[in-house]
């Protein structure tokens, strides 16, 4: 019984230290989730520019899109606030994906497809 009562200390310990690992992340991992809401975003932009008009629910859809993956840079920026060799680290992570070339691109069809006019005057 006495066996018992010393494992259950060291379970609870071990599920702690299991917990608190998981709620970790790196620079890298928030790098890579601001690159995949980018890349998200792209693919938004892409499918709504596929028949060469931008319409009323395509604006929606690039809007939210753009915000979504803007204020997690914010975020994922503002939690490096005091710690700038990990804000550092993110940023060069973050911006040597392929993903940012991808967006220039997208961007550029983007600004190039009839209705961009109604994408670029709306407040969203």
């Amino acid at each position: 019984m006495f066996n018992r009562m010393k494992k259950i200390p060291l379970i609870i310990v071990i599920a702690l230290t299991m917990m608190l690992w998981s709620c970790a992340t790196t620079p890298k991992d928030n790098a890579d989730k601001v690159v995949k809401a980018v890349n998200e975003y792209c693919d938004k932009v892409e499918k709504a520019i596929a028949d060469e008009i931008i319409d009323d629910g395509d604006i929606e859809t690039i809007k939210d899109s753009e915000k979504n993956y803007m204020n997690l840079i914010a975020e994922i920026t503002e939690s490096y606030t005091g710690k700038a060799d990990e804000r550092a680290e993110f940023e060069q992570q973050m911006y040597s994906s392929d993903a940012w070339v991808r967006m220039a691109d997208v961007n550029g069809k983007l600004a190039n497809t009839e209705g961009y006019a109604k994408l670029s005057l709306t407040n969203k």
